[in-house]
């Protein structure tokens, strides 16, 4: 992954990745992955075809960016949850466990259900299963594991808890995108994953439906350069760092 450039050139070369990165996914709401070529993209982008391999050797590459792009949004958004209730913002609070799960949980799953692109990268053209996967399992498992820790949860396996959990997420997060499930689901369905958890069920009821002041979805296209610096540095996805 790229950091933000310091200089000039770089900073060009970092605006013309957005570029081709931006083409690509307005071509994939109209398409699949497998539907897109490269001079589609560079022609999109305003392009000449030769400098799409300044940055990618093939389409495969621009996708498992685009993957990665998606990944770090999520993270970023997580993030910002946690600063916002750091700084005496909105969202106090979030030091709980079972309050960072809750919160987490029912941001990701609003952000599917209120910007459909976003539901259509995850599921429809072909990105990666698993792109949220790394940042989602790692705050499930810190949270998991602090939660146990304080006897807020009562779990015997966290690693099979996390599998069962990220599992239900990204099921929860296909339905509400296949329009399965409505986007009023999103709390009780929360605060069943809070019940599995060895939550009580009226405190869990308490955590789903508590009233916090959710961001609005990250806008589309997804760009590396409307991230924070620290989300587009080498190394910044690292399993193992708290998102």
């Amino acid at each position: 992954m790229t950091a933000r450039p310091s200089t000039l050139s770089g900073a060009k070369r970092a605006r013309t990745r957005d570029l081709l990165l931006i083409a690509a996914q307005d071509l994939l709401m109209e398409r699949s992955a497998a539907g897109l070529g490269i001079r589609q993209i560079t022609d999109r982008a305003g392009l000449v075809h030769a400098s799409f391999y300044n940055y990618y050797p093939d389409i495969a590459a621009l996708i498992a960016d685009l993957g990665e792009l998606l990944g770090a949004t999520h993270a970023s958004a997580m993030a910002g949850l946690a600063r916002s209730a750091a700084s005496g913002g909105a969202n106090p609070g979030f030091e709980d466990p079972s309050v960072r799960f809750a919160r987490v949980t029912r941001q990701t799953l609003r952000f599917v259900a209120l910007e459909p692109g976003l539901g259509r990268l995850m599921f429809d053209v072909g990105l990666a299963v698993d792109s949220l996967s790394p940042e989602l399992r790692l705050q499930l498992k810190l949270d998991i594991k602090d939660g146990a820790r304080l006897g807020l949860f009562r779990i015997s396996d966290p690693d099979l808890t996390v599998s069962l959990l990220a599992g239900a997420i990204s099921g929860l997060a296909l339905d509400l995108h296949r329009g399965v499930l409505e986007a009023s689901a999103i709390d009780d369905a929360t605060a069943r994953l809070l019940c599995l958890l060895g939550v009580e069920p009226d405190a869990a009821r308490r955590l789903g439906h508590e009233p916090v002041a959710f961001p609005p979805p990250p806008a589309l296209p997804l760009r590396w350069l409307a991230l924070p610096m620290a989300a587009q540095a080498p190394g910044a996805r690292k399993s193992g760092d708290r998102p």
